[in-house]
């Protein structure tokens, strides 16, 4: 009976935490800004540059192929982009029901409620993660469909299921690291203002604006310790590794495999950390890691802030 209540009280809380955060029609306008920029950016500048720099790579291997195939290229590489900080800036907008909740003292109402204290941060993780996944799962489909317009072969099963999956682990890793930074925050006004730094910098810290090869090894290794570029990379991975791969079959070894190896580095489907290159594996065994990392530092921020009694 005791469990049956906390777990409608889990399930109420929850909705109740997607519902808020649905019905703030700034918060999700905020949540795809990122996207909304990555994109008008792509538009405008981003997209004319790369097609003519893969242009220019073929031109001279003395090689022509088809423009559909460099145009899905780096479409795939915008689709990425812009699920890579979703993800985040997702994640970072549903969070705000809970600041909004200690500045409205919201929490003191359920201190003086039977419910458990791990239940209400429970359903703050629950209602965010739902959030992040629906949210990127929409735009990542919308991403495909795109992606496929332009001239790119539709995923494979086992690619949507990676897809699909990286979603769901790039929204419980970004929920879990931004939910133990804003436990530090008690006010909107300055988790807004964290909120606009963390917006402007994700997409230069996961390449969505510049590829992150383009950086120095330095900076490559600094900005790819945040887990958040080991999911978009992944991202990258799935998405752009299959259009080289169109491209070098149409130029039938006419390169000698150059092609898709200078295009690999150029759009870091792999991470460069301390000089070495990692792969698929290790970004994946990485943000696993960093999974339990932060759920533990989670816990125990619950334990020494929560003045609720269980």
């Amino acid at each position: 009976m005791k469990f049956q209540r906390t777990l409608c009280s889990y399930k109420g809380m929850t909705k109740r935490n997607i519902k808020v955060y649905l019905k703030d029609k700034t918060a999700i306008i905020f949540s795809m800004m990122t996207q909304i920029i990555i994109l008008g950016l792509y538009l405008l500048f981003l997209k004319q540059n790369y097609v003519d720099s893969m242009t220019s790579m073929l031109d001279g291997f003395n090689i022509k192929t088809e423009d559909n195939l460099i145009n899905a290229l780096v479409n795939s590489w915008l689709v990425s982009g812009v699920i890579g900080t979703s993800v985040v800036t997702v994640a970072m907008n549903s969070l705000s029901v809970m600041i909004s909740d200690k500045q409205n003292k919201i929490d003191y109402d359920y201190n003086a409620s039977s419910v458990k204290g791990s239940t209400v941060v429970l359903s703050y993780f629950s209602g965010a993660v739902i959030n992040t996944i629906v949210i990127s799962a929409i735009l990542l489909t919308a991403g495909i469909a795109f992606s496929c317009i332009s001239g790119s072969s539709f995923p494979e099963f086992t690619e949507l299921l990676k897809l699909y999956g990286l979603v769901i682990l790039g929204s419980v890793s970004a929920v879990l690291i931004l939910m133990f930074v804003a436990s530090f925050f008690k006010k909107n006004s300055t988790y807004a203002a964290f909120n606009t730094l963390i917006s402007v910098a994700i997409g230069f810290v996961i390449g969505a604006y510049i590829p992150v090869s383009q950086f120095s090894d330095g900076v490559q290794t600094f900005v790819n310790l945040i887990p958040g570029s080991h999911i978009a990379a992944m991202i990258r991975n799935v998405l752009v590794s299959p259009c080289i791969n169109d491209i070098s079959t149409s130029l039938a070894g006419a390169d000698h495999g150059m092609f898709a190896a200078e295009a690999e580095k150029a759009f870091a489907t792999n991470l460069n950390l301390f000089g070495n290159e990692v792969d698929f594996t290790f970004m994946m065994m990485y943000s696993i890691g960093a999974i339990l990392i932060f759920l533990v530092l989670n816990l125990i921020s619950y334990k020494f802030s929560s003045k609720r009694k269980d």
